[in-house]
This record gives structure tokens, C-alpha cells and sequence, in this order.
């Protein structure tokens, strides 16, 4: 099940966010994850606090007002993991991969529910591509795109846009079912 949202921001609040971010990119930085190249900022940054309250607000309107819908998130507590922006240059990839229902990164931590990606830029020829559907989705500058973490439902991209791709990424979790490890 995907959802794909277009004019999620406008194009001028595109343009701000990656103005923004880019100048706190760290060029020096290596990657530590294991499925994908590019540049990660999170928005948790002092200097990002507008734009994180502004995407926050924006995609809380779209759960109340649509992806509750969508997706029958009646009886979910939904809340984000937080915000990160994504950079990849023009030959950067997204490796094959499904997000997986949970993160593992605390002592609690909550099941995933929701995977969305923000699209920042027009890129042609660099799709987010689901193999088992079949479904390449464009990139288009402002749009939503929201699908479920589980297995079957591995993307991978490759930037061949000849400029970079941005995009913003989280996942909504469900705050109803508190996990800890053991």
C-alpha cells in the first residue's frame, strides 16, 4: 500500500529546507549506514528547529486528515522518530532494502508503522523503485510519499538525475505498544 501526496510542501519550502540543511552537510562525514550512500543532517539540529516544527506540523494535518485514512490508523498513537535530510549526488545510491518494523537504537522503542519520504527536488531518472510491485514513484519537488515498513515492501533507488537528490525521511511509530530489549 503506498500513498503518494503531491504539493505536501510548496516548492519555496522545499528550497528553504535545502538551503538550510545543506550548509550543515559534513563532507568529511562517513556513512554508517548500511544501505545507502549520500549525506545525512538531522533536523533535531539548534539551527533546524523552524524547519523541523514545520514539517512536524505539516505531516501531523496529513495523519489527521488523510493518512488515518489511508492507512486505518484509528487506533494508533501515532508519533515520529524525527526528522533526518538526505542528500545523495548524481550516482548515489539506495541500496535494496526494507525498513523493518522496528528500530533498534534505544532500551524502548516502539513499532514502526509507516515509512515517509519528503521529496525536496524534481529528479528525473532516480525513482524510488518497489521491485515486488512492481512501482517506480517520481520524484517530484514537494510530495509525500508514505508506504509500509514490512518486508514486502523493499525500494531501492539510483540517482542518475545528473543532480543531487534531497529528500527528508521518517518513520511513524505506534505509541501504544512500548518494546524493550531483553
Amino acid at each position: 500500500m503506498f500513498s503518494e501526496i503531491k504539493n505536501f510542501l510548496s516548492h519555496d519550502e522545499c528550497d528553504r529546507i535545502i538551503n538550510e540543511c545543506s550548509s550543515l552537510i559534513d563532507e568529511n562525514q562517513l556513512s554508517v549506514e548500511y544501505n545507502r550512500q549520500g549525506k545525512t543532517v538531522s533536523l533535531g539540529h539548534t539551527e533546524l528547529k523552524e524547519i523541523d516544527q514545520l514539517v512536524c506540523d505539516r505531516l501531523n494535518f496529513f495523519i489527521k486528515n488523510r493518512l488515518t485514512y489511508t492507512f486505518a490508523l484509528f487506533e494508533c498513537n501515532v508519533a515520529d522518530t524525527g526528522y533526518s535530510f538526505h542528500r545523495y549526488k548524481d550516482k548515489e545510491q539506495l541500496f535494496t532494502h526494507a525498513d523493518g518494523l522496528f528500530s533498534w537504537d534505544t532500551e524502548i522503542f516502539y513499532p514502526k508503522i509507516l515509512a515517509c519520504v519528503i521529496n525536496l527536488t524534481d529528479n528525473d531518472n532516480a525513482d524510488l523503485i518497489f521491485p515486488r510491485h512492481n512501482k517506480a514513484i517520481k520524484s517530484e519537488k514537494g510530495k509525500l510519499v508514505s508506504f509500509l515498513p514490512h518486508s514486502c515492501f523493499e525500494h531501492y533507488m539510483n540517482n542518475n538525475s545528473g543532480k543531487n537528490r534531497d529528500v527528508i525521511v521518517t518513520w511513524l511509530c505506534d505509541k501504544n505498544i512500548e518494546c524493550k530489549k531483553i
